[in-house]
């Protein structure tokens, strides 16, 4: 039987970038612990087969693994804010994270770098208003808007078609908990990478899209999952809150209400498009409410959601997975690869690579691009 001769070194080291065990690659390869140990030692070289599955298991090419090691990393390296402490970062985020930065790469080659990123100045307790009014002048928006959209999936797609107009890049994640992280962010002083849980609500991405922005601002990055007792991230979603909720808006409209805080949070959700929990935690910011309410809020969105997911995995079918697979990497970046595909400047076989799919379902990715993107650029 043929055998690969690989760089021992070289699988230790996609290993260990990917946070993964020896015993993962093992399995995912279909042989023992100590037969994949003696791979990365040089002593064994694995079959053309168990190479296969070592490369799709750690995200990689099956060439890769015949030259020596990388002397980085390409997984970015970000601080967490959650307080994880030690914890490893778990092997399917990472994977995501490569991924992304990888797509960075990609649209800086196809189509450069952006003119200018819209950014603020730090984000304190002492600037988060000043900063939220700052970036929606920016963005050109009157104190008083709201998307005309009224999906939550047509909301989104709105704030984050705007965002990567003006200089971020978006992504959402596949098969990754919401318990791991909602939004991740990737700092760069041009073209700042977002990724988003796609497992979260579309308004619960939407606040967090812009918690991440936040985090941006303050040239920092790292996995947040919306704490109020890390500093960093309460001041994140205070930001957030207030660009999304402006406080005369807001103020404006709680004179016109009473009820228990839970129809407050109701109400304004509907009212500026936003997550029943982001509507909390904005009702908190202004002391409409207070630290138990908003942790009931907390609870009751966070319930509900569940609710939500259990239903839709019950549910036969689901979407197609070049939807998925659009869905994650956005219109912004498949469009970039359809026109240079359509420039001549990459071939079919280059998509393929560039969006992770097969040539059939690049061809529906980019049909729905220029059906419903396209015609605007």
């Amino acid at each position: 039987m043929a055998r690969a001769p690989i760089n021992g070194a070289t699988l230790t080291w996609a290993r260990s970038v990917m946070h993964l065990d020896a015993q993962d690659v093992a399995s995912a390869a279909g042989t023992t612990l100590e037969r994949t140990l003696a791979f990365e030692s040089g002593d064994e070289q694995p079959t053309l087969k168990q190479l296969e599955k070592i490369a799709k298991k750690l995200d990689r090419t099956m060439a890769f693994f015949f030259a020596p090691p990388p002397a980085s990393t390409d997984v970015p390296q970000t601080p967490d804010f959650r307080g994880r402490g030690a914890e490893p970062l778990p092997p399917l985020l990472a994977r995501e994270m490569r991924r992304a930065e990888q797509h960075r790469d990609t649209v800086l080659d196809l189509q450069g770098a952006p003119e200018q990123t819209a950014r603020m100045g730090s984000i304190t307790w002492d600037t988060y208003r000043k900063r939220a009014s700052e970036l929606r002048a920016y963005l050109g928006l009157r104190e008083e808007f709201v998307p005309p959209e009224n999906g939550q999936n047509q909301v989104l797609n709105f704030w984050r078609g705007l965002l990567e107009h003006h200089g971020y890049l978006v992504f959402q994640t596949t098969k990754v908990p919401l318990s791991t992280f909602r939004g991740l962010s990737i700092q760069h002083d041009s073209l700042p990478v977002i990724i988003l849980n796609g497992s979260d609500s579309n308004n619960g991405k939407v606040f967090t899209l812009f918690h991440e922005v936040a985090h941006l601002a303050n040239k920092t990055s790292g996995l947040c999952d919306l704490d109020e007792d890390v500093n960093e991230e309460a001041i994140a979603n205070a930001f957030a809150a207030n660009f999304l909720m402006p406080y005369k808006q807001v103020t404006a409209l709680v004179k016109t209400l009473d009820g228990e805080p839970s129809d407050l949070a109701s109400k304004v959700a509907a009212r500026f498009k936003v997550s029943y929990l982001a509507a909390g935690i904005r009702l908190r910011t202004m002391d409409v409410i207070d630290d138990d309410d908003l942790e009931s809020i907390w609870r009751e969105s966070d319930a509900v959601w569940a609710k939500s997911r259990a239903d839709q995995k019950a549910k036969t079918g689901g979407p197609a997975p070049w939807r998925v697979r659009y869905r994650d990497l956005g219109s912004t970046y498949i469009g970039t690869v359809a026109r240079a595909v359509e420039d001549s400047r990459v071939d079919w076989m280059d998509a393929s690579y560039l969006l992770n799919a097969r040539i059939p379902m690049v061809r529906q990715m980019f049909e729905e691009y220029y059906r419903t993107e396209g015609s605007n650029q």
